[in-house]
């Protein structure tokens, strides 16, 4: 008697699980390496603020992490081009 019953609870949460399986879109999931840069072009870009209770940060905090942003990474080519832009304007 209970095998049939067994069977039938079997069948159902395997074609349960196809059906949920279909309805899920693929992950667009990013590498490590891809966060890393996101990382640190929002810190070249001062998007990260210095204290947690200024969030999202405000222009002035975002010119202030990009001077020092600057400052700490002279060599960064990014700064140079962003800091060339700004001059421009």
């Amino acid at each position: 008697m209970k095998w049939p019953a067994y069977v039938m609870a079997v069948t159902t949460l395997a074609a349960s699980g196809a059906v949920a399986a279909q309805g899920m879109p693929e992950s667009q999931s990013k590498t490590r390496e891809q966060v890393r840069e996101e990382i640190a072009e929002a810190r070249r870009d001062g998007l990260l603020p210095y204290k947690r209770h200024d969030y999202p940060p405000s222009a002035a905090t975002i010119k202030r992490n990009k001077e020092l942003y600057a400052i700490a990474h002279p060599g960064d080519a990014a700064v140079k081009e962003a800091s060339a832009s700004a001059d421009a304007k």
